[in-house]
């Protein structure tokens, strides 16, 4: 077994000795240029993928401070080394020592987002009580993904409850410090474990003030006022009783406001208003205006329809003893057919209604109605829809006095009203 120390939590760059070359699941001593591998070194400053945080990025120098390799990613080894993935640019040889550097960007955005994580974690615990617990994390240099348990969704006003805890501990400035002790006394401190987790011997416990206290093995800031900004992006269910916000931090925090800002301001230049404020109060007056105009393009199509009616409620037939009132209308849909079947079955016109239109979307709705004294006799509006329904490529059904159904072929019509006479002459 190879030993293998991590020193990222006080320094990234570091000088390593190289100890082990695997390509193709092969130990080799020489890694070729232009090539991958992964390599394991007596010492390194680069953060292995572990507790939802994601791998350091960076370059691995020779002493004479050409880059030789770009590492891709860094995972745990079966015996707990630092293993890196790397892309060779020159050749690399074993028990050669190097100089590896950590991407200092990236990982800085990394700790920025691990750390909110943990304000988060208690601020959910402030909100919505003791029983939430997290459920999985994804910390990455641009976002950060928290899973917690929860029965129900977060309402908006909870959000912002947290969201508001969590800047506000941002900007109390709080130090942030790591105590590496025993498991035991980690406990008794009152350091919160990941459920379900395993811990050795000596854990560390990173702890916001007197805020926040939890195992991890990640890295962090120093002191809260790095992280800058929260804001939550997102907030959905993932599974049974688990819930996830999605939320940005600092420069992606900022843009995704400024963003937001954009649209805002966009949408006041639309509706010609200087000030942003004014813009909901914009809206709703335009909401008033619309809900005005609908209600009078409804009356306009209500009166338009009345009156087809009285022209399609004159043209009574008689067939096998039955009066038939057929006919197409055209109306906005199958509201407008109903309220005309209301009509007709007050002024009791004829035994039976059948009423057609084509909307302007290209399908077909049908109504039928049957007097009550028709019903009696046994005749049901259901079995006349699925008699003519076909006619015009849809079905339906319904109750004995009034059914309804759909279709997609309007040319069918005309062909579903004769139907109706031929239903009535059997």
């Amino acid at each position: 077994t190879t030993p293998s120390e991590y020193v990222g939590y006080h320094e990234l760059k570091a000088n390593g000795v190289l100890k082990d070359i695997v390509i193709d699941n092969e130990l080799v001593d020489t890694v070729p240029a232009d090539s991958r591998a992964q390599v394991i070194f007596d010492k390194t400053p680069f953060y292995a993928e572990m507790g939802g945080q994601v791998a350091d990025k960076g370059v691995i120098k020779n002493q004479a401070g050409e880059v030789v390799a770009e590492v891709e990613d860094v995972q745990h080894a079966p015996n707990g080394q630092n293993m890196h993935t790397i892309h060779a640019l020159k050749e690399m040889t074993r028990e050669n020592t190097y100089s590896l550097e950590v991407d200092v960007a990236f990982h800085n955005k990394v700790k920025k987002n691990h750390t909110a994580t943990h304000l988060l974690d208690q601020a959910l615990r402030d909100v919505l009580g003791s029983h939430t617990h997290q459920a999985g994390s994804l910390v990455e240099p641009t976002y950060l993904r928290f899973d917690f348990t929860n029965l129900g969704s977060v309402t908006a006003e909870d959000l912002k409850k947290i969201e508001d805890i969590v800047n506000a501990k941002i900007w109390e400035n709080i130090q942030v410090e790591t105590v590496v002790t025993d498991k035991e006394s980690a406990e008794k401190m009152g350091a919160i474990a990941l459920f379900g987790d395993k811990y050795g011997d000596t854990v560390r416990v990173v702890k916001v003030g007197d805020y926040s206290m939890e195992f991890c093995g990640g890295t962090h800031v120093a002191n809260t006022n790095e992280i800058g900004l929260f804001k939550i992006i997102s907030e959905s269910g993932v599974g049974a009783g688990v819930r996830r916000i999605e939320a940005v931090t600092s420069e992606e925090a900022f843009e995704f406001l400024e963003e937001r800002n954009q649209l805002l301001r966009q949408s006041a230049d639309e509706l010609k208003i200087v000030q942003i404020k004014e813009v909901p109060r914009k809206i709703e007056q335009l909401q008033e205006q619309v809900k005005l105009l609908e209600q009078q393009k409804q009356a306009l199509e209500d009166k338009f329809a009345s009156q087809q009616a009285g022209d399609i409620f004159k043209n009574v037939k008689e067939i096998n003893g039955k009066t038939l009132i057929a006919g197409q209308v055209n109306v906005s849909g199958m509201s407008q057919l109903r309220q005309l079947a209301d009509q007709w079955k007050e002024k009791q016109l004829s035994d039976v209604l059948v009423l057609a239109t084509a909307t302007a979307d290209g399908k077909v709705n049908l109504i039928t109605a049957i007097s009550s004294d028709a019903v009696k006799e046994g005749y049901k509006a259901g079995d006349l829809i699925k008699a003519i329904a076909p006619k015009v490529g849809g079905g339906g059904g319904g109750r004995p006095d009034l059914a309804q159904a759909g279709g997609k072929k309007p040319e069918g019509i005309q062909e579903a009203l004769k139907a109706a006479e031929d239903w009535l002459n059997k």
